[in-house]
C-alpha cells in the first residue's frame, strides 16, 4: 500500500477523471466512429458496391484512404498531454497544486496515468467492438490478429506522443509552444536530416543525395512514419525502440519537473541552461530552411548564402524576443552572440569548400573492391517490394539492380570515377550549363571487401565522358544486367506482344517455337548493340510486352531498335515484318523536311517533337519546304529521325489516317537528296 500510494495519488487521479473524463469520452466516440462503423457502412453497402476484403482490412491498417484516423491519432494524445499539465504553465494553479501535502514525483506519475487511462481505455473498447462486430457480421478475411494489430500500433502511437508532450511541458512554461514544439520534436530526426542532405548536396561533390533520401528517411521520425504504416507495418524492432523512446522521455519529463520552478510558468524556455541550446538550434535549422528554399527556387549559391543569412538573422532575434518578452533585444550582447555564431557557421561553411575531410576525392583501390552497383538512379539499390497483406500474389516486382562483379567492369568503372574526381565539380557545372540534355547520372555504390560501402552520385556531360562509358555500356555483363530478356528463358513466356511505334499496328506471338526464336534474335541484337546506337535518341520500330506465364499481370518490355537486325531479318522471314512497324507507302503517304529555326528565333515558330495532327496543305505551301514521297527516301528518314531538337531538319510523316508524327535529323549523315534541296 505504501509503493501505491507514493507512485499516484487516488485524490488526485480521482480528480483528474472527473475534470478530464470528457476527453476518454470524446476520444471514444470519435474512434467508434472512424472504426467500428466505418466496418458497418462498407459492409451495408457491400452487395451494391461488391467490397473486398482489402477495404476492411484498409481501416485496421492506418491507410491513406481513411486520413481521418491518422488526424486523430496524432492530435489527441498531444491535447491529452496540453491539458493534464496545464496548470504547470499557470503561476498560480501550479502553486496550488504542489501546496499539497503531496510528493512532486507523485503529482507527475498520477497525471501521466491519468492520460493513459483516458487514450488506452477507449482504444480497448474500440478493438473489442470492432472484433465483436467484425465476428458477429461474419465478415471474411478480418480476424482477431488484424485487430490486435491495430490495438499495439495505436496504443504506442499514443503513448509516444502522449510522453512526448508531457516531456516537453516541463522544458516550456507556455501552452502553446508546448503543443508547437511537441510536434517539432517528433518531425525532428526527418525534417533535420533532409534539411542537412539537402545542404550538404549542395558542397560535397559527388554526395549520394538521391540514396540517402531514399534510405527510409521517413521512418526516422514517428510522424511522417504513420505516413506509410499501411504498406509496412511496424516491425518488432521499431515498436522496441518507440516503447524504448517513450520509457526515456517518461524518466526524463519526471527529472525535469522535480527540478522545474513554479516561477518560470510563462516562460517560453523553464530552465536557463537550455535557453542558448533552444535559441542556437532553431537558428541554425530555421537557416538551412531558408538557405534550401532559395537554392531550390533560385539554384544558386549567392541565393543559397542569402538564405542563410536572412533566416539566421530572423530566427535569432525572434527567439531573442520570444525569450526576453520584449523588443527590446538589439542589444550589444544579443549582436555580438549573432555574430560569433555566423562566423563560426562561415568557418564551417569554408571547411566544406576545401573539402577538408578528403570526401570528394576518396576512391578504393581496385584490390579492395569486391563490386559495384552503378545506374542512373539508387531506386533498385533501395527498392523493397511491398505485398499488401490482404493480397494473394504469386509475383512481385523487383527492379534488376545492376551490380557488376566482372573485374574488366569493376576497373573501367573505376576508371570512369577516377576521371570524374579529376575533372572535378568546375568541370562539371561549366560541361552542363551548354547542354543539360546532355547530361546523365551516374549512381554508385561500392561494396568493399572488408564490408564497407561507399555511395557517390554524379550529373556528368555525357560527350566528356562517351569514350569511358562506351566499354562498360558495350559489355556482355551491363546488357544482362539492363535488360530483363536475359533474366528469363523462353520456356517461362505466355505470349509476346509486339506494338509499332506510333501506330495501331500489333503482332502477338503465342507458339512456343516463335517465342524462342524471337527471345534468340532480340538477345543477339542486344549483345551487337554499340554505344552510339544506345544513346541515338532513336525511337524504336516497336515496343515488345513480354508476358510471363504464372505471374500475376507481370510482363516486360524489350523495345525493337532500329539497329536490330537480327530481329528484323526474323520478323522477314516470318511474314510478320509489315504487321509489326510503321512501312512507307502502307502507313505513310509522304513525309515534309523543314530547316529548324534558329534559336533565337520565335518560339512558336520552333515545331514540338510530338504525334499531333496539323494542317497539311499549309504545311505544303510553306515556302522553302521538302516534300518527299519516294519508299526508299522515307525509309532512310523513318531509319534515321530522333527526339533530339538540337539538330539541323525537322522532319513531318504524314500518315494515311491523317495523322503526323514529327522527329528531328542532322545535317551531318544527310543524304543528297535533302542537301541538295536546302543549299539551293
Amino acid at each position: 500500500m505504501k509503493l501505491k500510494t507514493s507512485f499516484i495519488n487516488t485524490g488526485i487521479l480521482l480528480n483528474d477523471l472527473k475534470r478530464f473524463t470528457w476527453i476518454g469520452a470524446g476520444y471514444l466516440l470519435l474512434l467508434l466512429s472512424i472504426v467500428p462503423l466505418k466496418v458497418f457502412m462498407l459492409y451495408s453497402r457491400a452487395q451494391d458496391l461488391q467490397i473486398d476484403t482489402t477495404a476492411y482490412l484498409r481501416i485496421f491498417q492506418f491507410d491513406h484512404y481513411v486520413p481521418t484516423q491518422i488526424l486523430v491519432l496524432i492530435i489527441v494524445p498531444v491535447l491529452t498531454g496540453l491539458l493534464l499539465f496545464r496548470y504547470l504553465q499557470d503561476g498560480r494553479a501550479a502553486d496550488m497544486a504542489h501546496a499539497l501535502p503531496v510528493r512532486r514525483e507523485t503529482h507527475y506519475n498520477t497525471h501521466v496515468a491519468a492520460g493513459i487511462i483516458f487514450l488506452f481505455v477507449p482504444l480497448i473498447l474500440t478493438a473489442l467492438v470492432s472484433w465483436a462486430l467484425v465476428a458477429g457480421l461474419g465478415i471474411e478475411g478480418v480476424n482477431g490478429t488484424n485487430i490486435l494489430t491495430w490495438l499495439s500500433n495505436s496504443l504506442l502511437i499514443n503513448l509516444l506522443f502522449y510522453i512526448c508532450t508531457v516531456a516537453v511541458g516541463m522544458v516550456t512554461g507556455m501552452t502553446t509552444m508546448q503543443g508547437v514544439l511537441s510536434y517539432i520534436l517528433l518531425l525532428l530526426p526527418s525534417g533535420l536530416s533532409v534539411l542537412l542532405l539537402h545542404n550538404l548536396n549542395q558542397y560535397l561533390y559527388g554526395f549520394a543525395y538521391d540514396y540517402y533520401f531514399s534510405s527510409k528517411i521517413e521512418y526516422l521520425s514517428p510522424l511522417t512514419r504513420l505516413t506509410d504504416i499501411s504498406r509496412t507495418p511496424f516491425q518488432p524492432g521499431e515498436m522496441a525502440v518507440y516503447l524504448g523512446i517513450s520509457i526515456v522521455l517518461y524518466f526524463a519529463g519526471r527529472s525535469l519537473y522535480l527540478r522545474r520552478n513554479t516561477e518560470t510558468a510563462g516562460s517560453a524556455i523553464t530552465f536557463e541552461v537550455l535557453r542558448p541550446i533552444f535559441k542556437y538550434s532553431v537558428t541554425f535549422c530555421f537557416m538551412l530552411l531558408l538557405g534550401s528554399y532559395f537554392n531550390a527556387a533560385q539554384e544558386s549559391m549567392a541565393w543559397t548564402y542569402f538564405g542563410y543569412f536572412i533566416g539566421s538573422l530572423l530566427a535569432y532575434f525572434l527567439i531573442e524576443i520570444l525569450l526576453n518578452k520584449s523588443l527590446q533585444v538589439f542589444q550589444k550582447r544579443q549582436i555580438r552572440g549573432y555574430s560569433i555564431y555566423a562566423l563560426a557557421m562561415v568557418v564551417l561553411l569554408g571547411l566544406f569548400h576545401f573539402d577538408w575531410t578528403g570526401y570528394e576525392s576518396r576512391l578504393p583501390e581496385i584490390s579492395e573492391i569486391k563490386s559495384i552497383y552503378m545506374d542512373s538512379s539508387f531506386f533498385p539499390l533501395n527498392y523493397q517490394p511491398d505485398v499488401p497483406i490482404a493480397q494473394d500474389v504469386n509475383y512481385v516486382y523487383t527492379p534488376v539492380k545492376a551490380i557488376f562483379t566482372d573485374q574488366d567492369n569493376i576497373a573501367r568503372i573505376h576508371a570512369l570515377h577516377r576521371q570524374i574526381i579529376a575533372n572535378g565539380p568546375d568541370h562539371k557545372e561549366s560541361s552542363l550549363s551548354k547542354s543539360m540534355k546532355n547530361a546523365e547520372r551516374i549512381c554508385l555504390s561500392y561494396e568493399l571487401e572488408n564490408g564497407r560501402r561507399i555511395y557517390r552520385q554524379y550529373e556528368i556531360p555525357i560527350p566528356d565522358y562517351a569514350g569511358s562509358l562506351k566499354l562498360i555500356y558495350e559489355s556482355r555483363e551491363y546488357k544482362e544486367l539492363h535488360n530483363e530478356i536475359f533474366s528469363f528463358s523462353p520456356a517461362a513466356v505466355d505470349f509476346i506482344d509486339i506494338t509499332g511505334y506510333e501506330s495501331n499496328k500489333s503482332l502477338r506471338l503465342i507458339d512456343q517455337e516463335s517465342i524462342a526464336q524471337a527471345f534468340t534474335a532480340l538477345q543477339s541484337d542486344i549483345y551487337n548493340e554499340t554505344y552510339e546506337e544506345m544513346v541515338n535518341g532513336k525511337p524504336p520500330w516497336a515496343h515488345v510486352n513480354i508476358h510471363i506465364k504464372n505471374a500475376s499481370d507481370h510482363s516486360f518490355g524489350q523495345n525493337w531498335e532500329k539497329s536490330y537486325a537480327n530481329f528484323e531479318q526474323w520478323l522477314k522471314d516470318t511474314g510478320n515484318y509489315e504487321r509489326a512497324r510503321l512501312v512507307p507507302g502502307a502507313d505513310i503517304t509522304c513525309a515534309f523536311i523543314d530547316r529548324v529555326p534558329a534559336i533565337n528565333e520565335e518560339d512558336s515558330e520552333r515545331p514540338q517533337s510530338k504525334t499531333r495532327r496539323l494542317d497539311i496543305a499549309a504545311l505544303e505551301e510553306k515556302p522553302g519546304i521538302l516534300k518527299i514521297t519516294g519508299l526508299e527516301q522515307l525509309e532512310w528518314c523513318l531509319s534515321q529521325y530522333h527526339r533530339n531538337s538540337e539538330a539541323d531538319y525537322e522532319v513531318f510523316f504524314v500518315l494515311n489516317n491523317g495523322g503526323v508524327i514529327s522527329g528531328f535529323l542532322d545535317e551531318a549523315n544527310a543524304p543528297a537528296f535533302i542537301l541538295e534541296h536546302f543549299t539551293l
